[in-house]
């Protein structure tokens, strides 16, 4: 493409996607496009339809509603192939080598206005019966380089599914087509139908339409580029993934479906400007793409999806290991400004699941009292990384952490365990896409427990008299510290009130003391990071057994192991 076609390219492709934006999708032609309301309209015309390599068609722009007809340039591009003369009205296009359908496109603009339009002709193929139909990837690799309309061509190029079918070759699975509807083009995808004759490799099995491509997620491209994207889409939905990394071969999609993640979203979050970014799955991709440079929506989303796997991962890069997004190579900043820099792949998890809370703001509401009170239940990074719960319960200790923040991955490693099928325990396959822990990665450096509660703790910390589990032994002394803010209520209704809803009325000035709420914020961001410890032992004991001696030097029991500064578990 030179200079002049790439010009017209850009002011196709930016009035378009104005016109796309400004007037919602509308009604296209097969081969007639007008940009920029009462436009050019084109259309082209060529002498044969069905080619052999090499030879050579006439084809010809015929143009209405020019303001200047008099003045018109013309600009032909094509996927591949040779024009004779690419900026009149009429010109010659010589085949190329390689089999395929070719899009023969004409730009046209009077200076004001710009219409495209464009024919289809087969090359040592077939011309599909139905519309749209499919083109392959290098069809898309026209305008999706570089420039206007971005490099996802170059980008995805580089992926695994790109390669798809070669995966396929390399283990002597080629041929079967079993296998061949999720490595190639049309049989799975968006708006794929195996029962149209719409050029996907079930019709022509030829290497363009080999790998996952464009058109797979995209859907058919032979209507596209237009103002309304012709015949292709745009979706996030995880069905599009779905259809084919599930099952038993690679269990993805049904894992997911049983998250939190794929169950839902929280709607009030998910439709506030503010908590968009890790609420709402259409701008999760944008924020963790650049957690640093990303700036809130100025106003409500209006359109609301669940968190599905373009969330995390990139379909178009391979940048990053999984092709995950961005945040997950670069330095977690927890609340505070806190830089987390060891947490490997779980610093994409952590930029999330935070608890959202400045100093400023903790003082605010021990101060104030909150109807939220605490951290925001999301606390699981703070709490991995030892950071940002109430440590002024006692000013003089130096609170320390255990090392599951040095685990390779972090957050990935436990919570997207993955294992190959099992024939002789019976195990199936998992691709750790539930994001549940799973006891498998513990075993690692625990030995072979069964259930988290084998992970027995060190010490009596809760002082029962047992040293049981280290889920349970956290489970005591959150139970300890709520009994010790509760009978140091400051009158006997009030007591009675934190024992009816110790979360809701804990952050209550007129039920609670200063006091109680400052260990009670200690309480909830125990609570709210939800694996009773396991996250990080030692700051989970230290916080309660001080938050407790806080209180009530005398309600820890004297048999009670307390874990000193620095003293990691």
């Amino acid at each position: 493409m030179n200079n002049r076609q790439a010009q017209l390219l850009l002011i196709l492709l930016s009035t378009a996607a104005l016109m796309w934006l400004l007037a919602g999708c509308g009604d296209e032609t097969d081969d007639v496009t007008s940009v920029g309301g009462t436009g050019i309209s084109v259309s082209v015309v060529a002498t044969a339809s069905n080619l052999d390599t090499g030879q050579v068609v006439g084809v010809k722009a015929v143009v209405s509603g020019a303001s200047k007809a008099g003045e018109l340039s013309y600009s032909w591009i094509a996927d591949d192939g040779t024009f004779g003369d690419s900026e009149s009205d009429s010109t010659s296009w010589t085949a190329p080598d390689a089999p395929g359908v070719y899009a023969l496109s004409a730009i046209v603009t009077d200076g004001e206005k710009v219409g495209i339009g464009k024919v289809n002709v087969a090359v040592a193929s077939y011309l599909p019966i139905d519309s749209p139909f499919y083109r392959g990837a290098e069809a898309c690799s026209v305008c999706h380089t570089s420039g206007p309309g971005g490099d996802q061509f170059v980008t995805w190029s580089t992926t695994r599914h790109a390669g798809a079918m070669k995966t396929l070759r390399d283990i002597g699975q080629g041929r079967n087509a079993v296998c061949q509807g999720c490595h190639t083009v049309g049989t799975y995808g968006v708006n794929a139908d195996p029962d149209l004759d719409n050029g996907g490799y079930d019709e022509t099995a030829v290497a363009r339409l080999e790998g996952v491509q464009c058109e797979n997620c995209h859907g058919p491209g032979s209507e596209h580029p237009s103002p309304d994207f012709g015949s292709v889409a745009i979706s996030l939905a995880a069905e599009v993934c779905g259809s084919c990394h599930d099952e038993s071969h690679h269990p993805t999609y049904t894992e997911w479906s049983q998250s939190a993640h794929g169950s839902g979203t929280v709607a009030f979050a998910a439709g506030r400007a503010s908590c968009a970014k890790c609420h709402n799955g259409v701008e999760g991709p944008r924020y963790l793409d650049d957690p640093a440079g990303y700036t809130n929506l100025p106003a409500d989303p209006t359109e609301i999806v669940a968190h599905t796997c373009p969330t995390c991962h990139d379909p178009h890069s391979n940048e990053n290991p999984h092709q995950l997004r961005n945040a997950s190579v670069q330095d977690v900043v927890l609340p505070n400004a806190v830089i987390v820099e060891n947490a490997g792949a779980g610093r994409l998890c952590m930029n999330c699941h935070n608890g959202r809370r400045q100093d400023y703001d903790v003082l605010a509401q021990l101060t104030d009292g909150s109807t939220h009170f605490g951290p925001h239940h999301s606390v699981q990074g703070d709490m991995l990384a030892g950071v940002n719960a109430y440590e002024q319960v006692n000013p003089s200790f130096t609170f320390a952490s255990s090392k599951h923040l040095l685990v390779e991955d972090g957050c990935v490693h436990c919570h997207t365990h993955a294992h190959e099928a099992d024939p002789i325990s019976g195990s199936s396959t998992f691709t750790g896409h539930t994001f549940e822990p799973t006891v498998e990665a513990c075993q690692e450096c625990h030995g072979p427990v069964q259930d988290f509660i084998d992970i027995i703790a060190k010490q009596d910390y809760d002082g029962n008299g047992l040293v049981q589990g280290v889920q349970i032994e956290v489970a005591g002394l959150k139970d300890l510290l709520q009994e010790t803010i509760i009978v140091n209520s400051s009158s006997p209704a009030n007591e009675q009130l934190l024992r009816d809803d110790f979360e809701i009325n804990i952050g209550d000035i007129t039920i609670s003391t200063l006091q109680q709420r400052e260990a009670g914020y200690n309480w909830a961001y125990v609570d709210f990071d939800g694996s009773s410890g396991v996250h990080n032992t030692t700051y989970a004991v230290q916080l309660l057994q001080q938050s407790i001696l806080y209180i009530d030097p005398g309600a820890l029991p004297s048999s009670a192991y307390v874990v000193l500064q620095y003293e990691s578990k």
